[in-house]
């Protein structure tokens, strides 16, 4: 059950009060609050968080952040093992504006970024001597950033426009890609104009319908093409929804950067 504080004495924007692992996590209760951003986050077993008159249920690979001063309490469910990070810094008091938020906030390790990774890697460079003040500042700095896109997401996919219009559009475009003839044809499905799922889309996704659709076509291509080399370019491009192989080869080269043939070539060549 290691817990190690203080990582460095230099003064620094942000970066650790302590962190630890492999810990056999204990009731708490807090009625006024930590004094730092706390993270908290299952490794093994199961936990429950009790915050703002809510229930938060970890399972592992699953955090939570909490703000300073938010009165809370935790306790084991079952056989709870937990990791744990507790940030301070000279801009502590601006952490919120980094975070875009001052609610707690949830998140799980994913392929893109694991948190769990990340408080091992650092308690390991730690041990190691191999931890310099402004590397653990920069480390403190991705891991918070990381939990606001995580944030954001979670918002945008809470949003009710998002759950009315933007998830039945994308389920439609990735369940029947290869036989959407338009946009309109889209929007008329979830009784709005083109040019309001256009502007829904771009606030939420980032991207047109159109962008959305054809990228993914593109992205059924290519799998058509590395796993199917028995298809001829003209089928592939017919099975994704393309009106003609001319079409889906200039939209190929032109997103992917090489024709589907020189595509399949070149994957065949790295696999030899």
């Amino acid at each position: 059950m290691p817990i190690y504080f203080q990582l460095s004495v230099r003064p620094l924007p942000i970066t650790l009060e302590s962190i630890g692992n492999h810990w056999e996590q204990v009731a708490i209760q807090r009625q006024h609050g930590y004094h730092r951003y706390h993270w908290l986050q299952t490794e093994l077993g199961l936990g429950e968080v009790l915050i703002n008159d809510r229930k938060v249920i970890l399972t592992p690979g699953e955090g939570i952040l909490i703000p300073p001063f938010v009165p809370h309490a935790y306790y084991s469910l079952d056989n709870w093992v937990t990791k744990f990070a507790t940030f301070e810094g000279e801009i502590k008091e601006s952490l919120h504006q980094i975070l875009q938020s001052n609610a707690y906030i949830t998140a799980t390790d994913t392929a893109e970024f694991s948190f769990s990774d990340w408080i091992d890697q650092l308690i390991s460079h730690h041990i190691n001597q191999q931890l310099k003040p402004i590397e653990l500042s920069q480390q403190c700095y991705s891991f918070l950033l990381h939990l606001s896109q995580r944030n954001e997401t979670k918002i945008v996919s809470e949003h009710p426009l998002y759950k009315q219009y933007i998830v039945p559009i994308i389920a439609e475009i990735e369940t029947h890609f290869y036989e959407i003839t338009s946009i309109e044809e889209l929007a008329q499905s979830i009784y709005i104009s083109p040019q309001y799922l256009n502007r829904l889309f771009n606030r939420f996704v980032g991207n047109s319908p159109y962008q959305y659709l054809m990228t993914w076509r593109l992205n059924k291509a290519k799998e058509l093409l590395i796993n199917f080399p028995q298809l001829e370019v003209q089928q592939i491009s017919l099975r994704v929804g393309f009106q003609s192989p001319s079409q889906f080869i200039a939209m190929f080269k032109q997103n992917i950067g090489y024709t589907p043939n020189q595509f399949r070539h070149l994957y065949r060549t790295v696999q030899n």
